[in-house]
């Protein structure tokens, strides 16, 4: 097949893109390199280059300069990360409105094959602390922002929006349409600006007391090669004619404290935990029903323990 990734030089872009070069498909990466990841994406060019084309493209700049039909296309590409979000609210906006809606425009014109948008259990998240959104959480919700001018809920409206702009043009334009909505993967290359690689920079630099933020509450993680392992079961399952919303995650709930010793335990630091509130705007809890993916084969293989461990050696 033909697959077109963008954001492919990000944590789950880049597992996504290896993968599917692995697994013999012809793949285009798309990525501007905001957040670095670049070199690894040559790399992956270099040990395929009979099948892998890189490109060096600001998706919310220019024009997309593609030919041909791609077999599925993964849209990836997006601002993240709590704390540059809420620094830079508009620019978060613009970036992932202005490139979902080019790429949406390119597949519709190449007449592409399923399109896949990254959405986010952001989206309703605050339905979690209000009540009416039940944990684990299934893909049917309602989704909502909490306090629309509060600057970090700017990444869930763009997620919204692109939900909507993807199923739009799946009922205008006969777009095959595939939303899936992450939960909290994590991996080795991704940078100290989420929960545990921000945990794991605390212990290199052996910080004690160790400053846990909310820790009476609760998320679901999956190793970022389970995510790509789950994007290409969803893929299969689309090709044959599966459409709409996948919840991507784990079904293991865990709470933050409970990481954090999880954390010491595999680096073999235990420092004394300094319980603080938690940042404005995080959801008390958080964890996926995956009964859907459960349903096409897919179940998470690697283990907590294991994943942080593989991302204390990086």
């Amino acid at each position: 097949m033909r697959i077109l990734v963008t954001g492919a030089a990000g944590v789950i872009g880049f597992e996504l893109a290896r993968q599917i070069a692995e697994r013999g498909d012809e793949l285009v990466a798309i990525d501007c390199g905001k957040k670095g990841g670049l070199e690894d994406l040559d790399a992956l060019r270099a040990r395929h280059p009979q099948r892998v084309t890189v490109l060096h493209n600001d998706l919310a700049k220019g024009p997309l300069e593609l030919a041909g039909r791609f077999d599925a296309i993964y849209h990836l590409a997006a601002i993240v990360g709590v704390q540059y979000v809420t620094d830079h609210p508009y620019e978060t906006m613009v970036v992932n409105m202005r490139s979902t809606l080019k790429v949406l425009d390119f597949a519709l014109q190449s007449k592409s094959g399923p399109f896949f948008f990254a959405s986010s259990s952001e989206n309703y998240a605050s339905g979690v602390d209000a009540g009416f959104v039940k944990v684990p959480t299934p893909e049917d919700v309602i989704l909502s922002i909490d306090r629309i001018a509060l600057p970090r809920w700017s990444y869930a409206a763009s997620k919204l929006a692109g939900e909507s702009a993807v199923f739009g043009a799946a009922s205008e334009h006969g777009l095959h349409p595939v939303v899936v909505r992450f939960h909290n993967v994590y991996g080795p290359r991704m940078g100290p600006t989420h929960v545990i690689p921000e945990m794991l920079k605390r212990v290199r630099e052996r910080t004690d007391p160790f400053p846990v933020f909310g820790p009476e509450q609760t998320r679901s993680f999956l190793y970022v090669e389970d995510a790509g392992r789950a994007l290409l079961t969803v893929l299969d399952a689309a090709l044959g004619g599966a459409k709409g919303l996948f919840n991507i995650g784990s079904p293991h709930e865990k709470r933050i404290d409970e990481l954090a010793r999880t954390i010491f335990d595999v680096t073999g630091f235990h420092p004394r935990i300094d319980a603080r509130p938690a940042p404005p705007g995080s959801v008390a809890r958080r964890a996926p029903d995956i009964s859907k993916l459960a349903k096409l084969g897919f179940a998470p293989r690697v283990e907590l323990e294991d994943g942080i461990r593989a991302c204390w050696r990086r």
